[in-house]
């Protein structure tokens, strides 16, 4: 849901103030390109509610002091948290500067249902909360990132490869249990968030998100703003099709996806299948394939054909991505195999022979590692954003 022009100056003085406070509200007519009587209305509206703070600084001169603006680190406080394919569950809390107040990490066992993840969310939590020296009533929201396709705008999870399908209302059942309002959303867009708040992407507008795992996923900010469809679901960049009609089947029924060639797991499917090895265990997967690369580097196996096939439909997706949006920038997350040079030659040759010339030299390119820790810092921003919206 795109947000209204005044949630949008709202969010956006908050931004602004977070990222270069403390700040006078003339500095943040500059900053923002909103007019002076827009910024004293929201400023006064923010600190009426505590969510942003004065403070006065003397000057060396005649007349009144300064009074710079923060915002309030006691304000309200928010938690994310988020599954990680090697069966962790890991939270952290936040103030409403982002500033991290409390790290956990928790156990996750096997499970066959959405619902029967939820309770082991809600176990995890509780036990979170327990330990950080925060009163549950000032625990604004949760936010979750799930990694399978959820609707955000309702909270309902409606499928997850490794479990049994839904719908489930996933929000609901963990919000209930805690007693605090719970946000959930796809686990790529929460990337996005933390890129946009922390990270390569904290100054861009509007840029793609690209996460090469277990499976792909991507995300679009555009105009500053996470944009989902009209389902409220992030885009399936996975899926799209870069050998269409003959190519690789795809787990999600279709055949040539993106996600056959250039995910984690499929190059393991291939490359186990090459060397007559059984295929590891879904959790165990990603230590599989770092060991499998280990092998790579050291000569012991040469299984560079799929990872030089993996590379070029790479590029090729990226490349329609490009022609098509437009994107200011592209950040793409990857394991260490996506930073090998030889790779990302392949990958840049396909990207400039399938773009669209002038679209391309005018998009910026970042390859960065993926970090774990990531998600539960997109699923706090996710928070913060519905906070500074409402504010």
């Amino acid at each position: 849901m795109r947000l209204t022009d005044q949630e949008f100056n709202r969010v956006l003085v908050l931004k602004k103030l977070r990222a270069s406070e403390p700040v006078a509200r003339t500095d943040l007519v500059g900053l923002t390109g909103l007019t002076g009587g827009t910024i004293t209305a929201i400023t006064a509206d923010l600190v009426r509610r505590g969510i942003v703070i004065e403070e006065k600084v003397a000057t060396s001169g005649p007349g009144r002091p300064r009074v710079n603006l923060r915002i309030n680190p006691q304000g309200r406080y928010v938690v994310g948290t988020t599954p990680t394919n090697e069966g962790e569950l890991l939270t952290e809390i936040v103030n409403l500067r982002g500033e991290s107040l409390g790290f956990a990490k928790a156990a996750l066992t096997r499970d066959t249902t959405i619902e029967g993840l939820a309770r082991q969310f809600i176990t995890a939590l509780e036990q979170a909360l327990a330990e950080w020296d925060v009163p549950r009533e000032e625990i604004y929201r949760i936010g979750i990132g799930i990694p399978g396709i959820v609707n955000n705008r309702t909270g309902i999870v409606e499928h997850i490869t490794s479990l049994d399908s839904g719908p489930v209302d996933f929000g609901g059942i963990v919000g209930g249990a805690l007693g605090v309002a719970t946000l959930i959303d796809n686990s790529t867009n929460l990337l996005a968030r933390a890129e946009h708040w922390y990270g390569a992407a904290a100054h861009a507008d509007d840029f793609t998100l690209i996460n090469i795992d277990l499976g792909i996923g991507a995300a679009l900010y555009r105009g500053g703003q996470l944009v989902t469809g009209v389902h409220g679901m992030a885009a399936e960049f996975g899926h799209t099709k870069v050998v269409p009609d003959t190519g690789r089947a795809c787990y999600c029924g279709g055949i040539g996806c993106l996600q056959a060639y250039c995910s984690v797991q499929s190059i393991m499917e291939q490359s186990c299948a090459q060397l007559g090895r059984p295929l590891p265990d879904f959790d165990r997967m990603n230590a599989a394939f770092d060991g499998l690369m280990a092998e790579q580097a050291a000569g012991r196996i040469d299984i560079g054909p799929i990872l030089e096939q993996a590379s070029h439909y790479l590029g090729v997706a990226v490349a329609n991505h490009i022609t098509m949006q437009d994107p200011e920038a592209v950040v793409i997350l990857g394991p260490k195999f996506a930073m090998i040079d030889e790779l990302r030659s392949i990958f840049f040759d396909a990207l400039e022979r399938n773009t669209f010339p002038a679209l391309r030299r005018r998009t910026r390119l970042h390859f960065k590692l993926g970090d774990k820790s990531a998600y539960a810092r997109g699923a706090a921003a996710m928070v913060l954003e519905q906070i500074y919206r409402c504010s």
